[in-house]
């Protein structure tokens, strides 16, 4: 029997909408990051979900925790899961990081897998340690269906690796608040499923942001 992953991004933060480098940096949903949420939860209510397993950080967290309310699923924090640190560039918006470090921002935008902010970490370093995660819980879980929440560039390293693509193609993936990404691991390979699902957003009104950032 394959095992199932749901691989899902959080809700929106006030630094989504602002354009604010995140990272590791723990800040909370917003308002309409909350009703995404609750949207997801109904994407999920026919779902079997046997584990789930979050970032340690509050936005993902709580995610998970608004997503699974009526399920009675434990969530369970994972280190692996957490988000890419941004080093200098946490808390500062995207126009003026450009401005202060634009070979460095450039770099991030057309090469992110030759980047590293100043004082913050490079694409491979998350990878190995995230993608270590997912094997780790896939075969842990095996047979069962796994609910992971987790953040754009985890979610887009993730996908990666399980597509068998290398870091380059990171610039080529969308990841979306809240969206919905399903994989089945047959025992030997990664099938995709679906990929930046946010159907149940749209059918509903909700805000999205015309970026994912």
């Amino acid at each position: 029997m394959p095992t199932t992953l749901l691989l899902i991004r959080h809700g929106e933060t006030a630094w989504n909408r602002e354009k604010i480098f995140r990272g590791v940096h723990d800040i909370p949903l917003n308002e309409n990051g909350r009703a995404q949420a609750e949207q997801l939860a109904q994407a999920l209510a026919g779902r079997e979900i046997h584990a789930a397993y979050s970032s340690p950080l509050s936005r993902a967290m709580e995610t998970a925790h608004i997503a699974l309310a009526s399920r009675g699923i434990p969530v369970n924090g994972h280190p692996g899961l957490k988000d890419f640190s941004y080093g200098e560039w946490t808390g500062l918006e995207d126009s003026v990081v450009a401005e202060r470090w634009p070979k460095e921002h450039d770099r991030l935008n057309t090469s992110p897998h030759l980047a590293r902010p100043p004082g913050g970490d490079t694409l491979r370093e998350v990878y190995d340690r995230t993608f270590g995660a997912l094997t780790s819980l896939t075969q842990k879980h095996a047979g069962e269906t796994i609910a992971f929440f987790a953040h754009r560039v985890i979610n887009k390293l993730l996908i990666l690796g399980m597509l068998g693509l290398g870091l380059e193609r990171f610039p080529y993936l969308r990841q979306d608040n809240c969206c919905l990404n399903e994989f089945r691991f047959t025992g030997e390979d990664f099938v995709v499923v679906s990929l930046n699902d946010i159907c149940h957003m749209r059918g509903a009104g909700m805000k999205l942001l015309r970026e994912d950032f």
